[in-house]
């Protein structure tokens, strides 16, 4: 299973193996799926679309390239997506970017493209170019990267989505567009990052480059392409456009779901540089480039004339399988494309005695490599051999066994002779023939009743190795290599991935994979399918997920991180651990906390048992703090030891959501106190939830109570009773009661109430919310950019905690978004703040006067502020709660 450094990259451009999406897309299954599959052989067109986020890219591009031209596509988002929102739940940062990362798996399953990504991090919206190349240490690291995936991929045409220009809006998106040709550029220099020409890779020039015309007027530059993308595909029964829209729907997270419009629609493309000659006016991306099959060995820069004989047969035999298919019998093509088969695997072993360049026989080994895999693909899919590898469970643990066996079902009427299957582990696991398959009819009441013949199967019982790694997204493993971290590592603005490892690539490659030898129309082809679980779900029917290590227990620990005033801190605090097992077999051991000096805890260890897998023991300690304790942050790790074996001292976190594949997190298993100089006058608050909302969690730390206001409470409860209502993040848009009765909480301030309203976007202010005319639109997107407090003597900085700019540092992500741009002279500007790059902005926290009552408007924000513990914004936002204290 180790791939040796020096070709990784090949080993990972030639197959995604790792690439399993939860969507099943029908354009590339059955008869559909088989005409694209044959239309692709006859073509060595390629191409990869820049971008900087998940969700960037010009998806129908990369339908109509990927499924309307055949060729082989990729799109290469700089990062994952982690700084963005969530409207499906809790999970952000890290977690954000694992469900986003299998979004775009989603849709690239759709449209047909590959996917890979560069090491750097969304660290959440900027309008400035400069902040981003701060962040990610330059621009060396993303251009790096970029190189890599371009001498890995090979594309013959490069389009970025980004024009590197203001216009782009995003500071992500300007970068990757000035990026873009600065790779391109780099990746045909060999003096250029010379290090990964020793990892096996070589100079690889990128004929055409094209920038996208859909972001931002960049007139009076017209686009020298236009791509018709709503032609409807018979074979497909939908338009490029079509397919698109549903893989752009698959960026949950984001609200990206669309309509799927009927009708013409195009992408505009502008070419900016080209070493082939250009035409005058373009149809394709690939005028001007010969991607015919016979033209394959001028194109590697083979001599006239090379590999001639092979290449015109491959030719023949992908047009011949192409005319003549038969959807109703597929596998009546399969002498055509073994002939093509063995014409492309002749030519591959011609191209070392042709008398050329080592590039351009390397070239030419790429480009046939490519075609051979292409065409075993279309002959595994006439054939309908259909090859898998099932275990008898989902996870394993170290040192642990389960059964999987290796399974072929050939269909009637198909000539298929199938070797004995086998089963690739990694190191250190070892494999047990099972006389007898194991039963794989999976979870849920009717799996009983599953009955399978496979023509041929091969089961095993599979120990896994005893320090067997656990499996979690390869970026997420903190490895710096033996090196000290950078500084934008350090700050996790740029992953640091394991040497000779897994990169670029969306997950790492299955840990165990199964093999099947066919002989098909007598050519032998080598099958690799990923070793998964099966599970039936009553509902959504069968679902299938990957086969991971897990260790053996799983250690929560409750609260996992709490904000106490610090004249609280005398006071016992209860922490409790759980240990989930998550193995088979009995558990015993003891737990204890690892305690920052000076602090006590009581017991000191406790011994637990658990008995099987899904059981837990919980524990609990009492803490105690030093005279004299200071303000600041103290952690405690909890660790649970087993006789023989490592503490374990992470908690697993799953990530599920039916749209996409699960995947397991872990995270340190201790307790983040963080104690605060705060105070909190005696109130009674209602919120009003918005989306992705933590807020009251935070208000509770401070000890305040909050009483979650259901639609019935916001329309006719009686809101007297509160001193304080505050109304989450984007309720405007989620909570049609908050809207609909927004002049019965306005009532509830003018008779004495307090009412703050956090972070909304523009339909706050165009459907005349405010109680004062405002405009919504300013944006603070530096977390670290300068505050100057407007109104020093107003309550809001007074009472009960005194607010200094001390209160602003070690904020997470960004100052606020969507404060006011314009607004009324009714309201007070209590705080001013604004890029470096930008002009004053005022309208962050603003503070109105209405009758007996306070109105208050933040765009601050506390719904990132407040989980991550940033002490500050606890201070302020307990100051804005006691307005509403009883005088």
């Amino acid at each position: 299973m180790n791939i040796p450094a020096g070709v990784v990259g090949l080993a990972l451009a030639l197959s995604l193996v790792s690439v399993s999406a939860q969507v099943r897309a029908p354009y590339s299954e059955g008869a559909a799926g088989l005409i694209q599959k044959l239309q692709r052989l006859s073509t060595t067109a390629s191409a990869m679309h820049t971008g900087a986020h998940p969700d960037d890219e010009d998806s129908a591009l990369l339908a109509r390239l990927a499924r309307g031209d055949h060729a082989r596509v990729a799109y290469l988002s700089l990062n994952r997506g982690e700084g963005g929102q969530n409207v499906l739940g809790p999970e952000f940062y890290e977690a954000l970017g694992v469900i986003r990362t299998e979004e775009l798996l989603q849709a690239r399953s759709l449209d047909g493209g590959d996917q890979f990504f560069t090491r750097v991090v969304d660290f959440g919206y900027t309008v400035n170019m400069p902040e981003t190349e701060r962040k990610w240490g330059g621009r060396d690291v993303p251009v790096a990267d970029m190189v890599r995936v371009i001498r890995m991929y090979r594309p013959l045409v490069v389009d970025s989505r980004f024009s590197g220009t203001a216009a782009d809006g995003h500071g992500n998106h300007q970068l990757a567009g000035a990026l873009t040709p600065l790779a391109v550029k780099a990746a045909a220099d060999p003096t250029r990052f010379p290090e990964q020409l020793k990892e096996g890779l070589r100079p690889w020039q990128v004929k055409k480059l094209y920038v996208g015309m859909r972001f931002g007027p960049n007139q009076p530059d017209p686009p020298t392409l236009t791509l018709p993308t709503g032609l409807l595909d018979p074979a497909l029964g939908r338009s490029y456009a079509q397919i698109a829209a549903e893989g752009r729907s698959q960026h949950k997270t984001q609200e990206m779901g669309g309509a799927l419009l009927h009708g013409p629609q195009s992408t505009g493309l502008r070419l900016v540089e080209s070493v082939v000659p250009r035409v005058e006016k373009e149809q394709s991306v690939f005028d001007g480039i010969d991607t015919s099959i016979p033209g394959l060995a001028a194109l590697a820069g083979l001599p006239a004339g090379s590999l001639a004989a092979p290449l015109a047969a491959m030719d023949a035999a992908a047009r011949e399988a192409l005319d003549d298919v038969d959807v109703r019998a597929p596998a009546g093509v399969l002498p055509r494309l073994a002939r093509g088969l063995k014409a492309a695997r002749d030519a591959r072993t011609a191209v070392a005695a042709v008398a050329a360049s080592a590039d351009a026989r390397a070239d030419a080994t790429f480009l046939l490599d490519q075609e051979i895999r292409q065409y075993e693909e279309a002959m595994l899919h006439a054939s309908g051999v259909h090859v898998e590898a099932l275990a008898t469970t989902e996870t394993i643990v170290p040192g642990g066994q389960a059964n999987v066996s290796v399974r072929a079902f050939v269909p009637e009427g198909v000539t298929v002779t199938v070797g004995a299957p086998t089963l690739d582990l990694p190191q250190g696991w070892s494999q047990t023939p099972l006389a007898e398959a194991p039963q794989f009819g999976g979870r849920g009441f009717m799996a009983r009743f599953l009955r399978e013949q496979p023509t041929q199967q091969a089961s095993f019982t599979v120990t896994a190795a005893a320090d067997a790694p656990v499996t979690q997204p390869y970026w997420l493993e903190r490895a710096h290599g033996g090196r000290p971290p950078t500084p934008a590592e350090e700050r996790g603005d740029v992953y640091a991935w394991k040497a000779a490892g897994p990169a670029h690539v969306p997950f790492a490659p299955p840990i165990a994979t199964g093999h099947a030898q066919l002989s098909l129309a007598g050519t032998e082809l080598a099958i690799t399918v990923p070793v998964q679980f099966r599970i039936i779900d009553p509902v959504r029917g069968e679902l299938r997920r990957a086969f991971e290590v897990v260790p053996a227990l799983s250690v929560h620990v409750t609260p996992g991180m709490d904000v106490v005033s610090l004249d609280r801190a005398g006071e016992a605090r209860n922490v409790s651990v759980r240990i989930e097992s998550l193995a088979p077999s009995a558990q015993s051991g003891s737990v204890a906390l690892q305690l920052p000096d000076g602090w006590t805890a009581e017991p000191q260890g406790v011994s637990f048992s658990v008995e099987q897998a899904g059981q837990s023991a919980t524990v609990g300690f009492t803490l105690k703090a030093p005279a004299g304790v200071r303000a600041g942050t103290y952690l405690f790790t909890a660790l649970a030891t087993v006789e023989g074996k490592h503490p374990y001292a992470s908690a697993l976190r799953t990530i599920a959501y039916p749209h996409i594949q699960t995947h397991r997190l872990y995270e340190p298993a201790r307790f983040d106190l963080r104690l605060v100089d705060v105070q909190v006058a005696p109130v009674t608050l209602g919120y009003i939830m918005g989306t992705g909302d933590e807020v009251p969690e935070g208000l509770k730390r401070l000890g305040v109570p909050v009483t979650l206001l259901t639609p019935n409470d916001v329309a006719s409860g009686d809101l007297g009773r509160f001193d304080t209502i505050m109304v989450g993040v984007r309720a405007s848009e989620v909570r049609p009661d908050f809207v609909a009765n927004h002049s019965r909480l306005l009532d509830y301030v003018r008779n004495g109430g307090t009412l703050i309203v956090q972070e909304q976007h523009e339909v706050y202010s165009q459907k005349n919310l405010p109680p004062f005319p405002a405009e919504i639109g300013s944006r603070v997107t530096d977390e670290e950019a300068p505050v100057t407090i407007l109104v020093p003597t107003h309550q809001v900085f007074t009472t009960p905690n005194r607010i200094t700019l001390e209160d602003f540092k070690h904020w997470r992500q960004e100052r606020n978004a969507y404060g006011f741009a314009k607004f009324d002279a009714q309201y007070t500007p209590l705080l001013e703040s604004h890029d470096p790059w930008d002009t004053e902005q005022k309208g962050g926290l603003v503070y109105a006067r209405i009758g007996k009552g306070h109105y208050v408007y933040s765009a601050y924000s506390w719904f990132r502020e407040l989980p991550d513990g940033v002490p500050g914004a606890y201070r302020l936002v307990a100051n804005l709660v006691s307005l509403g204290a009883k005088k």
